[in-house]
């Protein structure tokens, strides 16, 4: 009996579990699974962060913090400080960031710009720190210091307005003020009192406005933006990275250790330009075809007029109009008197061409420098300060069409073979400048070539009336060729080498005193004689490499006469010192054979210094400012360029002595500089990845060139400070004339209260060097503005009242 109770009590304990459970194995069974907790997405990286298609423009600043404290940006901010007078953002830009340049020293800093998609800021700014934790620690000090440099702009309300009449009688304008002034301050005024409301002004609520930035903080990234974004829009999934972009890491690689790095993406830019033509293209296609499709009506001639008008209307009956005369053929400038010009030709009939030589130069000109520009597909970009220069470096990166152009934008430019120049052997060594380059003639000549016929075939299309028939004019090259009785590019192209070369001789100083054997009466006409030697330009002498001397000598005539020298050979006259024939055309061109070039000068005597230097050898490559400041370029190049040390004292002298006529302060501080100033260079070179640029600037006078600009603008500033100053004044008291008939309640206001209000802005009076101070009162107000540096800010003080 027990041990049936016992079962009992078992299987009701059983069926109380089951029957709890069910409800809830019920729930079990008909909830939907649970999800898995999706995974966070990986914060960004400096250089993971945008798609290749993201912006055309890309700048990389390293060791931010580094780069703040060194000499190369402090001197160079030297001079703006003190002379350029930057605006105060500018001044608390620069002073904030010495103050955390060592928060800032291992960082990176990224600017990215023209974006080439939706959805993208203009500009997008990011610095890398080395942790999360310390970009988290910046972030807060970031935040507290862009409203001081980027202000969110003071909302202005803006009146709906009733309609009113045009004038309200007893409404007073401020003294000085424009009839549209007038106007605007007497339509604010409240009306009479009465019922009606014509002539209020409600006032609407001004929308608050957000700050001209967006900021933002991931891992160890800070980030600054003109308008808000996501990091799937500056990479989307399907997009290409830009660190897999192959003309990118070129350049990114290629200067990986300087300063600061820039990229900008032409391809992309030359696309968008496509796009931009061809929508306008289709565009006016669109409007030329609706156009056709509507013609516009034809407006009724004068006689339908004349005939629906009523008889006895009173209106003048309408003539028809006549056929004009016929005009009297009217004599062009080369339609004159047989008996003034026996040569001249009526206008229209053709002229027989008695010299090609100035119109042939002119045709070679606009052929070497025109033609269809040819775009690489990017440009890397790099600066860094070295020892006491600062080194600018370019690599172009081109296309296999453009992989001989060196120089964009320039098509015809196409470089040779990389060489190592033998000109400095055979210049002297007085030269103020010297440029070498090498150039592939043969290309350079079917550029020409094909930029002449691209001309004569745009003007044969697009002329007032266009010619289809008849055979396209004559290239220069052809009538040459035809001249001569020579085929350029097969008889005067290959006896040429590929180095070309030009140099610029040293201007001859003149003594100041003149000698006293010269009479009183011959002195004015001495200094005269002086003064134009001294300002007269040194002529500039050429080198060409050759490789056959005896068939380039005997081309030289034919070559002479061709460009419109008649009779040439009966001018030349021959010298010889040693061995060395100098060959001259009646003082006016002459040329000789040194070394392995062919050196031609429009100055005989040049001519004879060039051979004089190199008989005693006294050349540019033996000078040790040439040897010591070019050491740095490779052996084999493709361009150079040196500027010496006369011409760049020249120009340093010309800075000094125009800023002791402007500024003391300036004089003073050009005269502390280094008066040695080393010389200015340049390569050009191509080390398998595309031409490549590098400038030598000397740190004196880069200094030197920043304080001119800086006092030129400083000179400038007092007047554009004068008249904004004039205008703001000007505004406030038309501002007080609003205040006081709306919100003042016939009381006028201070500027507080006009800011408050929405008639001023505040920024606006403390951006411009015055100090804008407004007093005012129940029936009265005083404006003043005062700058806040006389001399430098303002010249200048304005006052305005309610009179």
């Amino acid at each position: 009996m027990k041990k049936f109770k016992r079962s009992q009590r078992l299987i009701a304990l059983f069926v109380a579990t089951v029957m709890l459970a069910a409800p809830l194995l019920a729930q079990q069974r008909h909830a939907p699974p649970k999800k898995p907790a999706a995974a966070p997405e990986p914060a960004p990286t400096f250089d993971s962060l945008l798609a290749a298609d993201s912006f055309k423009v890309y700048c990389e600043i390293r060791g931010v913090g580094g780069l703040i404290r060194s000499s190369a940006v402090n001197d160079l901010l030297d001079p703006v400080m003190k002379f350029g007078g930057p605006p105060k953002e500018f001044k608390t830009l620069v002073k904030w960031l010495n103050a955390h340049a060592d928060v800032l020293a291992g960082s990176r800093m990224m600017v990215a710009g023209w974006a080439s998609r939706p959805k993208l800021p203009n500009v997008l700014v990011a610095i890398e720190f080395s942790s999360p934790e310390e970009a988290k620690k910046f972030y807060p000090e970031l935040r507290d210091f862009l409203p001081r440099l980027l202000p969110t702009p003071t909302p202005i309300p803006s009146p709906a307005q009733t309609p009113a009449p045009a004038t309200k009688p007893g409404a007073v304008a401020p003294a000085g003020s424009s009839d549209t002034q007038a106007t605007r301050a007497e339509l604010i005024v409240p009306p009479a009192s009465g019922p009606q409301n014509v002539g209020t002004v409600v006032d609407k609520p001004p929308e608050p406005a957000g700050p001209p930035y967006q900021m933002k903080q991931a891992g160890s990234l800070v980030f600054i933006s003109d308008t808000a974004f996501t990091f799937r829009d500056l990479k989307p999934t399907d997009s290409k990275p830009l660190e897999e972009d192959q003309n990118f890491l070129t350049a990114r690689n290629r200067f990986s250790s300087e300063s600061l790095f820039l990229y900008v993406d032409l391809k992309a830019i030359e696309k968008e330009e496509k796009e931009r033509r061809q929508k306008y293209e289709e565009e006016e296609q669109k409007r030329i075809e609706l156009e056709a499709a509507n013609p516009p009506k034809a407006e009724e001639s004068p006689e339908m007029e004349a005939t629906e008008m009523p008889p006895g209307s009173g209106e003048e009956e309408t003539v028809p109009p006549t056929e004009p005369p016929e005009e009297e053929p009217v004599e062009t400038e080369a339609t004159v008197d047989p008996q003034a010009s026996s040569g001249a030709t009526l206008a229209g009939e053709p002229q027989p061409v008695t010299d090609t030589g100035p119109p042939m130069m002119y045709s070679l000109y606009g052929a070497l420098f025109g033609g269809e520009a040819k775009w690489p597909e990017a440009i890397g970009a790099a600066l860094v300060f070295e020892g006491e220069a600062y080194v600018v470096r370019t690599l172009i990166i081109n296309n296999a069409e453009t992989k001989g152009n060196a120089i964009p934008f320039m098509p015809q430019f196409v470089s040779g073979p990389a060489i190592t120049p033998e000109s400095p052997n055979i210049f002297p060594a007085d030269v103020e400048l010297f440029v070498s380059v090498s150039l592939d003639y043969p290309q350079v000549y079917e550029g020409m070539l094909k930029a002449m016929t691209n001309a004569q075939e745009m003007e044969r299309k697009y002329r007032t009336k266009p010619t289809v028939d008849g055979p396209i004019p004559e290239t220069p090259f052809a009538v040459y060729e035809k001249k001569l009785g020579i085929k350029i590019k097969d008889d005067l192209l290959p006896l040429l080498g590929n180095e070309l070369a030009l140099a610029l001789p040293r201007k001859a100083k003149k003594a100041a005193s003149e000698p006293a054997t010269i009479s009183p009466e011959e002195k004015p006409k001495a200094d005269g004689a002086n003064q134009a030697n001294q300002n007269q330009s040194p002529n500039p002498i050429i080198a060409i490499a050759i490789k056959d001397r005896e068939a380039v000598a005997k081309l030289i005539p034919k070559l002479i006469e061709g460009f419109g020298l008649k009779g040439a050979s009966l001018l030349a006259q021959s010298e010889k010192r040693d061995g060395t024939e100098i060959v001259s055309y009646a003082g006016v061109f002459s040329y000789a054979f040194v070394g392995d070039f062919l050196v031609v000068s429009t100055d005989p005597a040049e001519t004879r210094h060039v051979v004089d230097a190199y008989l005693n050898h006294q050349t540019i490559s033996s000078d040790s400012h040439f040897r010591n400041y070019t050491r740095w370029q490779p052996r084999q190049l493709l361009g150079q360029v040196y500027v010496g040390p006369g011409l760049v004292e020249d120009f340093t002298s010309e800075g000094r002595r125009s800023g002791a006529t402007s500024d003391d302060k300036t004089s003073a501080f050009l005269t502390g500089l280094n008066p040695i100033i080393d010389p200015l260079t340049y390569s050009l070179s191509n080390d398998g990845l595309g031409p490549f640029h590098e400038l030598h600037i000397p740190k004196n006078l880069l200094m030197m060139v920043v304080a001119g600009l800086s006092a030129g603008v400083s000179e400038a500033l007092p007047a554009s400070n004068e008249a904004t100053a004039k205008s703001l004044v000007r505004n406030a008291a038309y501002a007080e004339a609003g205040f006081r008939s709306t919100k003042g309640h016939d009381g006028y206001g201070t500027l507080e209260e006009l800011v408050s209000a929405g008639f001023m802005s505040k920024e606006m009076t403390e951006k411009y060097g015055y100090r804008i101070e407004v007093t005012a009162s129940k029936d009265k107000f005083e404006v003043t503005a005062v700058p806040l540096e006389y001399g430098r800010t303002g010249k200048l003080s304005f006052f305005i009242d309610e009179s």
